[in-house]
């Protein structure tokens, strides 16, 4: 049978629903069928927001019963996240533990979502939400490898009343060696970067469902374990370079030029801005993390991808998230060079849109879209 229980009044719209209800680490097939089908969008997360990939794959199995929950199974939510007065997308009612006036029992709300890969992006920013900095923030300190302290952390924060929360996440990942997953390249959360997390909503699809948003440097935001393999980091000075799209990039200190980034990297600076559409300058101030590429980005990449846009999100920037050229994106999802995506809409990675099809995108001016990098 299911156990609940009740979070502090002060997160209201989250109840995470654990499962001493049957699950056991000896149901080794479910278990490892669950692994592979959810293993990648929780590297995705990772390397987006620094959660490790081991906790998150031990929450969703706990929490979900190996995705059989009701809520998993009619509404794609693995982690019990309650609808909460933002919400506008579906919503799947079933008892849990709130009440009425007088004390009786009433249906909660719970956010239905499209796809389980979205309710694993939604717990992230849950987490990482900065109104609850003071409450989760300590956790993105200890980086994504130290799984016992995230473990120990959600327990300390009040994320979890059962006292054997944290075990039974240590258990789920040492017997199934999931901190495998975990990469020690990655950077814990920045303040900066956890504030730029949003809430996802649902997207207005029709069709074949889309497919989930693939990969990323590090906690930038997405590459794809098959294909944009991240190999073993090297160093040039201050800079580690890392792999997207099979291509060599490095993530700016900020504050620098770059031509100094192009002195510490030994490449000629004009031979950079050739392969980085938007650095048309060697003057060009850098913000923090922005993904520099050494390599020239490619027009391939796979043919079912697609990326969700977050708020102020430019095609540049997607572009440089998955090492695609930025022309080519543009042909292949119908943006003109004077407009920007907006915000909910998916972007095609692999193949070209219908003509006469495009996303939603607004027009920009050149300045507007310099200052949205």
């Amino acid at each position: 049978m299911y156990m609940s229980w009740k979070m502090s009044r002060c997160i209201p719209f989250l109840c995470i629903i654990f499962c001493s209800f049957g699950y056991s680490v000896s149901n080794k097939k479910l278990t490892e069928n669950y692994i592979n089908n959810f293993k990648r969008i929780a590297v995705e997360e990772m390397r987006r927001t620094g959660i490790p990939a081991s906790i998150k794959l031990a929450q969703g199995i706990l929490e979900s019963d190996l995705g059989r929950s009701p809520l998993a199974s009619k509404a794609n939510n693995h982690f019990g996240i309650k609808c909460g007065s933002g919400w506008t997308g579906n919503a799947y009612y079933k008892h849990d533990d709130d009440t009425d006036s007088s004390g009786t029992l009433i249906e909660s709300c719970f956010r239905s979502y499209l796809s389980a890969e979205e309710s694993y992006r939604a717990h992230s920013e849950f987490l990482a939400a900065p109104e609850k900095q003071g409450r989760y923030g300590f956790l993105f300190k200890l980086g994504p490898t130290d799984y016992e302290g995230w473990a120990n952390g959600l327990r300390f924060s009040g994320y979890a009343s059962d006292p054997d929360y944290p075990k039974k996440l240590i258990r789920i990942i040492e017997s199934y060696k999931l901190f495998l997953l975990d990469e020690p390249g990655i950077a814990p959360a920045s303040t900066e970067t956890i504030s730029k997390v949003r809430d996802i909503t649902p997207a207005q699809e029709t069709g074949s469902s889309v497919k989930s948003r693939i990969e990323t440097e590090r906690i930038e935001k997405r590459p794809q374990a098959e294909t944009a393999k991240i190999e073993k980091a090297t160093s040039f000075k201050r800079y580690v370079v890392i792999k997207v799209n099979e291509l060599r990039c490095v993530r700016s200190a900020g504050g620098e030029n770059l031509s100094s980034l192009a002195a510490a990297v030994g490449m000629d600076v004009f031979r950079i801005m050739e392969y980085n559409e938007e650095c048309t300058s060697p003057g060009r101030i850098l913000k923090t993390d922005e993904i520099i590429f050494l390599d020239r980005k490619k027009k391939t990449y796979d043919k079912e991808a697609t990326h969700r846009v977050m708020e102020g999100e430019t095609m540049y920037a997607i572009s440089q998230l998955y090492g695609l050229r930025l022309e080519t994106l543009r042909a292949r999802n119908n943006v003109p060079a004077d407009a920007e995506p907006i915000a909910g809409q998916y972007i095609n990675l692999g193949k070209n849109l219908p003509k006469g099809t495009a996303p939603k995108f607004r027009k920009v001016s050149k300045k507007d879209n310099f200052m949205e990098l």
